[in-house]
């Protein structure tokens, strides 16, 4: 089972969970880590790993934002781990939805899964008229 650790500024992540388990529930394999205002980027990285140092599975990181410090934190892990870890960016609640229920599928078919099922998710409306 893919582990799936959402990170992100602020109450991103305390957010989505409330979100996640609003609607379906916050499955064991999903976990939470918010880079709070209090904290300095070597206090979030000590907290990523003591996340991540048990889990001996592939991971995806999943962040709010890419290119800020959680986003980096992810990628420095991913590219020690390219065959185990791989890091997502602007997932919305139908992605998270899609990771609550496949976390059984392999890291980089679940992180491809859910880009598509949030590109597809993002609609319009009305719709704007054709000319």
């Amino acid at each position: 089972m893919t582990e799936i650790i959402v990170m992100g500024h602020g109450a991103y992540a305390a957010g989505t969970k409330e979100n996640v388990d609003m609607i379906v529930g916050v499955p064991k394999n999903m976990r939470f880590l918010d880079l709070t205002r209090e904290m300095d980027l070597a206090d979030f990285e000590t907290r990523l790993d003591e996340l991540t140092d048990g889990m001996e599975g592939e991971i995806l990181f999943v962040c709010d934002l890419m290119g800020a410090s959680p986003f980096r934190t992810a990628a420095m892990k991913c590219a020690k781990n390219p065959d185990k870890y791989v890091t997502v960016t602007g997932v919305n609640t139908m992605g998270f939805m899609e990771m609550a229920m496949n976390g059984e599928l392999p890291v980089s078919e679940l992180a491809d899964q859910v880009l598509k099922v949030c590109g597809e998710s993002m609609v319009r409306f009305p719709e704007k008229a054709q000319s």
